[in-house]
This record gives structure tokens, sequence and C-alpha cells, in this order.
């Protein structure tokens, strides 16, 4: 499985070199394929730059609720985290997760996060959820700085859809809840939705983090005239029609049909004097 999953991530950022037209580096990549399978395998058996969650005590753990989690592996879910020394307070989603996942706290269920980067809130999701199955997807699926057997590294580029259909097909089996806190463009957020809100269990959740973040970081929406994420979702909640060029007529209909509820929340990072929090949670039929 493990090479299995090495192999996907790796082809797939071959296949976007070559998309892109980066035939060199395509090249050079080809000619690292065992380098970095090699270092990987050595970096996760002797924990070399890497925490091997799994022979961690758990009892340190445990009794700590999912914000101080957060805190510990300083991910900037929690109310709070760390730029070197500097003390930054952050989106504060932790209430949140709590407020609509903590039915599955000991339940097994199975979650991707796309957007996972070193893997802290997969790591903090891991002591939370004791019995979780979790997937990291990520442009960089190689920066994982835990390990687990309940965590597996796969590629993603939110940016393509091919990459997306890629990463839905690879992943044999449904899934419980969707965490997507990728690149936060207009664009990226509803094409990732589109594709992979099919792969969710029926009463699965997808969560899309910090979805109006273009709003301060306008390069994340080059896009005139398009409606927003929360606009089309609240189009679908109210049942009012409503036009995407990022979503066909047939995955429109399927969205309407699937979504029972919608719950959207603001968490407390402001920058640029604006609050860039929000998070939504989507429940599936």
């Amino acid at each position: 499985m493990i090479m299995k999953n090495f192999w996907f991530s790796y082809q797939n950022i071959l296949r976007r070199e070559l998309l892109k037209k980066n035939y060199f580096t395509f090249f050079r990549k080809i000619f690292g394929c065992i380098y970095k399978f090699v270092t990987r395998f050595l970096r996760h058996k002797f924990s070399i730059n890497s925490v091997n969650l799994d022979k961690i005590d758990k009892k340190d753990f445990s009794k700590l609720s999912l914000d101080n989690l957060f805190i510990n592996f300083n991910c900037d879910k929690g109310s709070y985290f760390f730029y070197g020394k500097e003390k930054i307070f952050s989106h504060n989603y932790s209430i949140f997760y709590k407020k609509y996942l903590n039915f599955l706290k000991d339940k097994k269920f199975k979650l991707l996060e796309l957007g996972s980067h070193e893997g802290k809130s997969l790591a903090s999701f891991y002591f939370y959820y004791p019995r979780a199955i979790m997937i990291g997807a990520n442009i960089n699926p190689f920066q994982m700085k835990y390990q687990s057997k309940r965590i597996t590294e796969l590629f993603v580029d939110v940016s393509s859809e091919e990459s997306l259909t890629s990463l839905s097909n690879h992943l044999d089996n449904e899934l419980d809840v969707i965490i997507d806190d990728a690149s936060h463009n207009l664009r990226d957020i509803i094409i990732a939705f589109s594709i992979l809100f099919k792969k969710l269990k029926k009463g699965g959740i997808y969560i899309i983090e910090d979805i109006n973040q273009f709003e301060v970081f306008k390069n994340l929406n080059p896009y005139v005239n398009e409606l927003t994420p929360l606009e089309i979702l609240k189009s679908i909640q109210e049942k009012k029609d409503f036009e995407s060029s990022f979503l066909d007529e047939e995955t429109k209909k399927y969205l309407i049909n699937n979504i029972n509820d919608i719950k959207i929340e603001q968490g407390s990072m402001i920058m640029k004097k604006k609050n860039i929090s929000d998070i939504v949670f989507i429940f599936k039929r």
C-alpha cells in the first residue's frame, strides 16, 4: 500500500509537470523517483525530520481539548499559534469542529484533508479522534512531519480538475469527512467541492475553511462576475437557481439534490482589518 500510494503521487507529480510543459523538471523528477522513495522510507523508518505519532505516549495527549492539541502542534486551526516567537491569534476553528464532529469522537471514520502541509492538523486529529483513518493530500506530499499507520500522504493539485479526479478515483472507500484547507482560490474551492463531495458517504460532512479569504488576498480571485463559493452554497440552501462557469448543469443538479444542510460559522482571525475565518460545514443527504 505504501508503494501504491507513493507511485500514485509520483505519477501525478510527473503528469502535472508535463501539463505545465515543464519538461526539464519532468525528466529531473523521473530520475529522482527512486531517491525520493528511499529517502522517504528512511525518514519514516528512523524518524528523521519526522515524528512517529504511533510511538508517542497517548496519556500525554488523551485529556487535551482539541484546541489545546491544535496549540500543541502549532496549527492555525486553534485559538493561537506561534510564528517564530510571535504569538498570533488564529482562526479558532476548534469550537466548530467540536460542535459538528464531536459525535465522531470515539468512532472509526475516514477523513481527507486537502492542504495538509506539514500535517499539524492531522497530528491534532490523530489524538482527538483515536480511531480515525486520515489522508493528507497536498501539492507536496513529501513534506509531512508526522507519520502514523493511520495517516496516508497523497499528492493533489487542487487547481487541476485532472488531478482532483485522479485523487477521487484513487480513493477506494467513501469518506466520512473532507476538509478543504488548500489554496483558498475561488475556482479551486468550487472545483474541488464539485468533484470530491461525491466521495462522501451518506451523512458525510464536507468542510471548507477560510472560504472567503480571497476578499483580503485579491490574487486568490482573478475572476470577474463569478459567484463565490459561499454565494453558491447560499443559493442551494435557499433553493434558488444560480450560474457558475465552474459547474455544469449535471454537477449543479447533483449538489442541489444531495446537500442536506449547510452551517456557516465565523472564527476569529483578523487580517487587514477583516475577519478571514469563515468556515462552512456541508452535510450530505
